[in-house]
């Protein structure tokens, strides 16, 4: 683990907090709407969220910005040290949840789908705008208990 921020490799919060804010929307987009066009949008969600995090292309939201939306000026980049391993693996957990959670409203069952969506929203909603990655957190009490095994 490193010991200063600066041993950490850099990367563009602008891009993250872009990209979890348009999840956010879709997911809450997604419930509000239900049936089918929740179901849609939530699953687009899911699917940037998972498929993203294995191949960049996927995450159609950090492309824009990249290409488009920083570029024209509309963003500013804000590259800073970062350690992403614990957020790439809450962006797998979230995106298999969101698609879990789509799958749900397809099968009737919309409570469930709002049962798994809204804590994983609010995790999302807590690092976008508070920079408190939850699950970061979490990882780091379990290492500081010795409950995890040393990496």
């Amino acid at each position: 683990m490193a010991t200063h921020a600066t041993d950490l490799p850099v990367f563009d919060r602008t891009a993250r907090k872009t990209h979890q804010w348009a999840m956010v929307v879709l997911v809450l987009a997604g419930l509000v709407f239900g049936g089918a066009t929740g179901a849609i949008l939530l699953a687009v969600a899911g699917a940037i969220m998972l498929v993203g995090r294995f191949w960049w292309p996927a995450d159609v939201v950090r492309q824009l910005v990249w290409r488009a939306l920083e570029p024209a000026g509309l963003l500013k980049r804000d590259d800073v040290h970062e350690d992403h391993e614990t957020r790439r693996i809450a962006r797998v957990i979230g995106g298999a949840v969101w698609l879990v959670a789509a799958a749900s409203i397809l099968l009737g069952n919309a409570v469930l789908a709002w049962i798994l969506t809204l804590p994983i929203a609010a995790m999302v909603v807590l690092d976008a705008s508070l920079d408190f990655c939850t699950l970061c957190f979490l990882v780091a009490q379990l290492d500081r208990r010795r409950i995890l095994p040393p990496a």
